[in-house]
């Protein structure tokens, strides 16, 4: 018997894909992404988006989407009057 003096490191296994949520999709499906939260319109035109909404009550997710949704219809608006001015 062979004896090994050197300590080897358990290799680490992936994750199961049994265990993975994707879902597949066909061409005309549709999918909500509302697990993500909603969308910011940046004032420069990006889009992102909030980083802790899973850790949000319930009341401030209602704040959150009552203030953004006035937030960026009103910074859709100035960047849809900017590129009009600049096309003009």
């Amino acid at each position: 018997m062979s004896t090994n003096t050197t300590s080897e490191k358990p290799v680490l296994a992936l994750p199961s894909t049994a265990e993975e949520t994707v879902q597949p999709l066909g061409l005309n499906d549709n999918y909500k992404l509302k697990e993500l939260g909603p969308v910011v319109v940046n004032e420069n035109g990006t889009l992102s988006r909030i980083n802790n909404w899973y850790e949000m009550s319930d009341i401030e997710r209602a704040n959150v989407n009552r203030i953004l949704l006035k937030r960026n219809r009103q910074r859709l608006e100035k960047l849809k009057q900017q590129e009009d001015n600049a096309t003009a």
